[in-house]
């Protein structure tokens, strides 16, 4: 299974959400899951948010040599899910490519089994007590995902559809 998430830039909450889901995959050994991350507005920025890289060596996570990555048709080709911070970078990603509807996911919904609050707070270029409350929104939306993966069968899947609450 591909995993793409997409936010804004592809500088801070989708480049922290792919950091986070590859470390609790390997942490769950799970297997076959393949996760990256790209923006729908990149604005040739070649290097991530410099708050964020810190924010992840703080938590114990490494960067690695991220570079912002522009959304192409090859990435939701790719992708067997697509998860969106916003539910506007849902929309725009349906404008470009109809086809990506099946596969597009608001990931703020994974928050709560209550209430969704849809959209992850954009922490660029704001205080660090966003970037804390940006990392907790994903952090708790990723706890249930994983969850979610753990009990979707991924071995020899063709199409894997994770279904939340509308």
């Amino acid at each position: 299974m591909n995993i793409l998430f997409v936010c804004s830039a592809n500088v801070s909450r989708s480049f922290l959400a792919e950091n986070l889901l590859k470390r609790e995959i390997e942490k769950e050994n799970i297997k076959d899951i393949s996760v990256a991350s790209a923006g729908l507005n990149t604005f040739d920025l070649n290097e991530p948010d410099r708050k964020m890289v810190a924010h992840l060596s703080k938590i114990g996570i490494p960067p690695g040599e991220h570079r912002p990555k522009q959304i192409s048709k090859q990435d939701v080709d790719w992708a067997n899910i697509i998860l969106v911070m916003e539910t506007d970078h849902a929309k725009k990603i349906m404008d470009l490519w109809p086809e990506a509807k099946t596969k597009l996911q608001v990931f703020g919904r994974f928050v709560s089994a209550g209430p969704s609050i849809d959209d992850v707070i954009d922490p660029f270029g704001k205080s660090s007590y966003h970037y804390r409350l940006a990392q907790s929104q994903i952090t708790l939306a990723i706890n249930n995902f994983v969850q979610l993966l753990l009990m979707t069968p991924q071995k020899g899947a063709k199409s894997t559809k994770i279904q939340i609450a509308q």
